[in-house]
């Protein structure tokens, strides 16, 4: 929902057609230390997909960095933003272009979209989706108007079932621009949400912050100091640990110092797990893989966005797709009896 954050989108874009304009010399660059491992690649052969966003729209690769292609998810606009479902066998996702936003489910197996959730007026565009732990409901967040000069009427929090379409709002947030709550993702219990906020003051942001909830979207609690500038928060799925990144991407697009964090659900224990000292090369964007043992991160230097990865506990990080424009990126689970490898790698649409 581009509506949601005027001022970012804009930047975002930006940034995006420059990379995209010069990706046949993109290079990691030189300079940036600490760097990825040279070692043998640890995830030859496996058969997960990541699935990111790109300049093409949604994208799926292997994490040995093969079968890279884009998804024709057969939908109007621009597809991006998608998550797992538990089971590995769909991706919600969020669009952009339409009268309305609204947000699409994507069978693997078949190759088909489907709406999930009506958005009639007042709701102007639904956003940031991802699926409950058990895959009956998605949260995500939904914007209502009338739209105003700063931003949306109202934007927060919504839960959706899956099965029958029903929605239900969680939180609502009408001082535009929002001051709301931004990627939101489930405990792996599903009782309780993590997600950041990024409060304006005279249109500018003014330090952003990890906060926790119930996932009935009561008990809200900050866990990190705004002057750390904290985001981009997920869920370990032993339920030990939140990870988080400086400075999120989406929100400070160029010349800060972004690393990756984790600390306990209740904020403490925090630990950092990169050590990245200027704008050459940032963290963002962590999620965990789905055994825990693993976060997928969005490494970004001044011409690039890749994927990289680097051990849960910290450590020695290792290149998953190098160069280009690769961001979001959400490591599919593989429950058993569900083939990674297919069917996508069979007919790959570029």
């Amino acid at each position: 929902m581009r509506r949601l954050r005027p001022r970012s989108v804009v930047v975002t874009i930006m940034v995006l057609v420059a990379l995209v304009a010069g990706s046949s010399a993109l290079t990691v660059a030189q300079d940036a230390t600490p760097g990825p491992t040279s070692t043998p690649h640890p995830f030859t052969g496996d058969s997960a997909w990541i699935a990111y966003y790109g300049p093409q729209g949604i994208g799926l690769v292997h994490p040995d960095g093969t079968g890279d292609h884009t998804i024709d998810t057969g939908v109007p606009g621009e597809s991006l933003l998608a998550n797992w479902s538990p089971d590995g066998a769909k991706l919600v996702f969020t669009t952009r272009g339409g009268e309305t936003e609204p947000l699409y489910e994507y069978d693997l197996a078949s190759k088909t979209s489907r709406q999930l959730f009506e958005c009639e007026d007042p709701c102007v565009g639904d956003d940031e989706p991802v699926y409950s732990p058990d895959g009956r409901t998605v949260l995500f967040i939904r914007a209502l108007g009338p739209l105003t000069d700063t931003g949306p009427s109202d934007c927060g929090l919504w839960i959706g079932d899956v099965e029958t379409g029903e929605v239900t709002q969680l939180t609502s947030n009408t001082d535009p621009p929002c001051d709301r709550e931004y990627f939101a993702h489930w405990s792996p219990d599903g009782t309780q949400i993590t997600y950041w906020r990024d409060p304006y003051k005279d249109g500018q942001p003014t330090g952003t912050s990890v906060w926790v909830m119930d996932a009935d979207g009561t008990t809200a609690r900050g866990l990190t100091d705004p002057e750390m500038v904290a985001g981009d928060p997920d869920w370990s799925p032993d339920g030990e640990w939140i990870v988080f990144s400086t400075y999120p991407l989406s929100e400070y697009q160029c010349c800060q110092v972004s690393n990756l964090y984790r600390m306990h659900p209740d904020g403490s224990g925090m630990e950092q797990l990169t050590q990245y000292t200027d704008e050459n090369l940032r963290a963002t964007q962590p999620r965990y893989t789905p055994d825990g043992e693993w976060i997928v991160f969005t490494a970004v230097t001044p011409d690039t966005r890749s994927l990289w990865v680097i051990p849960a506990e910290g450590g020695e990080p290792i290149v998953l797709v190098e160069g280009g424009i690769y961001t979001h990126g959400a490591w599919q689970p593989m429950p058993e009896g569900v083939p990674g490898g297919s069917p996508e790698a069979a007919t790959p649409v570029v």
